[in-house]
């Protein structure tokens, strides 16, 4: 922009900063920047979570950072990189002694002794507080990183977190689906899983008043039409939302059409604020023309590697990305567009994958590619009749000239059926590659195009392939990761994020939205009777819905960590949650009364479910056991051991007597819960304890009494105890 043109307000894709302009624009996030704010003051180390372009970065540099500074005097250490190449503790050993002034790292001192004595110097020279903000932690969770440096790197800031000073304060950032991984890394060390806080993106009826007040701060102010300005942002909401002011904004798309829209009436063209897609195709060219020398391999990036066939965004590992690229241009290119929000990045398995960052920008992408493909074949045809032309001009006779002229019209249509058979050709690998991606309806479209299919090798063979499927009802939830059926089979329900939504099977009507999580939803769940849904979240609370949703939801509150699963009795009449907090808690379903508290695992509950009497509960841990309880909470209860792993889920058999139990040790264990089972065991396993006489009698018929004198042999005899083997 000239400098003439004044200060534009809207930054683009990048986030803002803690500079003094930046601070002046970040509004419209007052009131998550205070919860924020005291959830840090509150607990030594807070996890913030959130999508990507969700703001977390902003939201710290530009509003909770100054906030602590001016309201508690605190000071700061921001690291919000992590290279490949570099070990993470030295890296923000050096950035603490850098940023807090306190001279050179000592040398031969280890990296964690490092943190700890720039702590204690900075304690020493100033009562102020200390917040350490280390952002981006994902990039220490991909291949780049060792898996031993990564845990060095936890178990000291861990060690920093348990320190009982209040003067110090650790904020931890990473998008939200990379969170499982750094739980299953972070598990030996509990101080950093304990504050979570997850930012959501801006709704359209959020961001629209932030756009609005943002656009009278540029220089010369600007007056946006409101009804305008809320069409633009429902263009740029998330894929599959409705229409609403409740939608979802991808904010980083939402900045860059503002920055060109307030761009261009800047400079005088009174362009309506209802085009985002021509906007959005714009901003990509320049992107591109921005890269140089590297535009040619850019574009050959995105057209033949990030487009399918049919025009639609397709997946790229980051290894086959490099791959297409030339291997010293490879990071510029990507590090470019990930950073113009063209590409956006997920996480994929061990590594990472790359798709368009927008529908808008695939099309625009393929169109680019079908028009340059159309002028090299004009242009081709073109060389082709001036090379006939040439031919005839010199010809001598007009039998000569005939001749050359029907050759001429012959080679013009053969180059014509040419072009057109490998347009088929490729309509065909299209079709394919997206059968074998399961998505049948667009394969079937695709092969609807060719207008000759008699003359197209395979085309008969492919369609009856396609019309051979069953065509499945497919329901638009972008990023669901669980979904299961209501017992009579005519609802689905699946999560996302921090909300659960409720479908007709047959995709008919609208989805019932069921919102009010203040964290991710692990797990939903229907009651027997398929009225209600269960949900446990990262909020610490499970919540039992009506499946219409209508009225407010039962919250069940009184866990102390986040919970990971909820599941109703056989008879629906109450709820059994199981928490990160080492406990299960049985519930009333309508919320009243005090649950019954199944306490004793020394790790996180991973699953809780009844038995199909309702009578029992199994529950599954991190601390490698199941356990088998009373529904009331009373005697004790049957512990399952012999995993060497935490055990996943545990599930009764259909009769009650058996328990199924998995565990990340690569074993599925099937114990039995029957005394005569028991019995039958103890004697085909222990004659010789057996035979020890009174001292080895049972007392009472309970499996918890059977298992406990098993165990009294084992000690006295050296016999493995029937709670270590998986009894068939």
């Amino acid at each position: 922009m000239s400098a003439e043109m004044g200060f534009n307000p809207f930054l683009g894709p990048r986030p803002y900063s803690g500079s003094e302009d930046d601070r002046r624009l970040f509004t419209g996030r007052n009131e998550v920047t205070r919860r924020l704010m005291n959830r840090i003051l509150a607990h030594a180390c807070v996890t913030l979570h959130g999508p990507s372009g969700a703001g977390k970065s902003s939201l710290m540099q530009a509003g909770v950072i100054p906030r602590l500074k001016q309201e508690h005097d605190f000071r700061a250490v921001s690291v919000d990189g992590w290279p490949a190449g570099e070990a993470p503790l030295p890296w923000l050993a050096r950035a603490m002694f850098a940023q807090l002034e306190l001279g050179n790292v000592p040398e031969a001192l280890p990296a964690a002794e490092a943190l700890e004595l720039a702590v204690e110097l900075a304690e020493e020279r100033s009562e102020r507080p200390v917040l350490i903000f280390l952002d981006q932690l994902e990039q220490l969770l991909l291949p780049g990183h060792a898996v031993e440096e990564t845990e060095e790197f936890l178990e000291g800031v861990d060690a920093l977190a348990r320190k009982t000073s209040q003067k110090l304060c650790i904020v931890l950032s990473l998008r939200e689906d990379y969170l499982g991984r750094f739980r299953d890394r972070a598990r030996g060390w509990r101080t950093l899983l304990e504050g979570g806080f997850r930012l959501g993106p801006l709704t359209v009826g959020e961001l629209l008043e932030v756009v609005l007040h943002l656009a009278t701060l540029g220089q010369p102010s600007q007056s946006w039409v409101r009804e305008e300005t809320r069409a633009l942002m429902l263009q740029v909401r998330m894929p599959g939302q409705l229409a609403r002011d409740e939608a979802e904004v991808q904010t980083a798309f939402a900045q860059i059409v503002c920055r060109a829209l307030w761009a261009e009436r800047a400079e005088g063209s009174l362009v309506r604020a209802v085009d985002a897609e021509n906007i959005l195709h714009g901003y990509l060219e320049t992107t591109l023309a921005g890269l140089g020398a590297l535009t040619p391999a850019a574009q050959r990036l995105l057209e033949e590697h990030l487009v399918a066939a049919d025009g639609s965004r397709a997946l790229l590992t980051e290894q086959e990305a490099r791959a297409a690229l030339p291997p010293e241009q490879a990071d510029t290119v990507l590090d470019c567009l990930e950073r113009a929000a063209v590409l956006r990045a997920e996480e994929h398995y061990s590594s990472r994958y790359f798709e368009l960052g927008h529908d808008w920008l695939a099309r625009k992408v393929f169109e680019s590619k079908q028009q340059r493909e159309q002028k090299a074949e004009q242009l081709r045809l073109l060389l082709e009749r001036r090379k006939l032309r040439l031919m005839a001009a010199g010809s001598v006779g007009l039998v000569v000239l005939g001749t050359l002229f029907v050759w001429g019209v012959f080679q013009t249509k053969r180059a014509e059926e040419q072009a057109q058979r490998a347009r088929f050709l490729g309509i065909m690998a299209g079709a394919r590659e997206l059968l074998g991606r399961g998505q049948i309806a667009r394969s079937g479209k695709l092969l609807l195009e060719i207008t000759q299919p008699a003359q197209v090798k395979d085309w008969l063979s492919l369609s009856n392939e396609v019309l051979g499927f069953t065509q499945e009802v497919a329901l638009p939830c972008p990023g669901c990761f669980r979904a299961s059926f209501s017992p009579d089979g005519q609802y689905i329900v699946t999560i996302f994020r921090d909300k659960a939504r409720v479908w007709r099977v047959d995709g008919q009507g609208e989805s019932v939205v069921l919102r009010g999580h203040e964290g991710r939803v692990g797990s939903a769940a229907f009651s027997p009777d398929g009225q209600r849904v269960v949900t446990a979240s990262e909020d610490k609370t499970a919540r039992v819905w009506r499946v219409d949703g209508q009225g407010a939801p039962v919250v069940l509150r009184g866990h102390e960590g986040e919970v990971w699963s909820a599941a109703f009795s056989p008879d629906g009449q109450r709820v059994v949650t199981a928490s990160v907090d080492a406990t299960a808690r049985v519930w009333r379903v309508d919320g009243q009364g005090e649950p019954v508290v199944l306490r004793g695992h020394e790790g996180a509950v991973l699953s809780a479910a009844f038995s199909p009497d309702g009578q029992r509960v199994v529950t599954a841990s991190e601390d490698a056991t199941a356990w088998v309880w009373r529904v009331d909470g009373q005697g004790a209860p049957v512990v399952l051991r012999g995993h060497e792993g935490p055990v996943g889920s545990a599930a009764f058999s259909p009769d009650g007597q058996r328990v199924v139990t998995a565990s990340t040790d690569g074993t599925a264990r099937l114990w039995s819960l029957s005394v005569d089972r028991v019995r039958q065991r103890l004697r085909e396993a222990n004659k010789d304890c057996l035979s020890a006489g009174d001292r080895m009698t049972y007392v009472g018929e309970t499996e918890a009494l059977a298992i406990e004198h098993y165990e009294a042999c084992e000690r006295s005899y050296g016999r493995v105890p029937l709670s270590a083997a998986a009894v068939p």
